[in-house]
């Protein structure tokens, strides 16, 4: 499974994300219809756990962390204390890194949305 962040406003495009199978077609697509989880704005950084869940550095309005699961709806796992964070990934102990561009630093949360270490 590839996963694929568009941007979506320099091209004209819905910002979104992408969910591609082995042979590059693409077979989810997130973060535009709210009845799925929230509908991003600007995503950027993403990364997948070990159960195939789907973690979105979105910085547009709100300035957020959101988690769309396999199945079901998504929502915000870190939605306070961010600007602009723009990348993201999950360490080997379970913790999230998130880099927060206009604070100038790296936040890590104990787990998916607890607070920062």
């Amino acid at each position: 499974m590839v996963v694929v962040s568009e941007r979506g406003n320099e091209t004209g495009r819905v910002p979104c994300i992408k969910v591609l199978e082995p042979g590059w077609n693409t077979v989810r697509v997130l973060g535009v219809c709210a009845g799925m989880g929230p509908v991003l704005t600007c995503p950027w950084g993403i990364c997948i756990d070990k159960d195939s869940n789907i973690l979105v550095a979105d910085w547009g309005e709100q300035h957020r962390i959101v988690l769309y699961p396999t199945q079901g709806v998504g929502w915000p796992i870190v939605n306070q204390g961010l600007s602009s964070p723009r990348g993201l990934t999950l360490l080997p102990d379970g913790q999230l890194a998130v880099s927060d561009s206009m604070h100038h630093c790296i936040k890590i949360y104990n787990g998916l949305g607890e607070l920062p270490l």
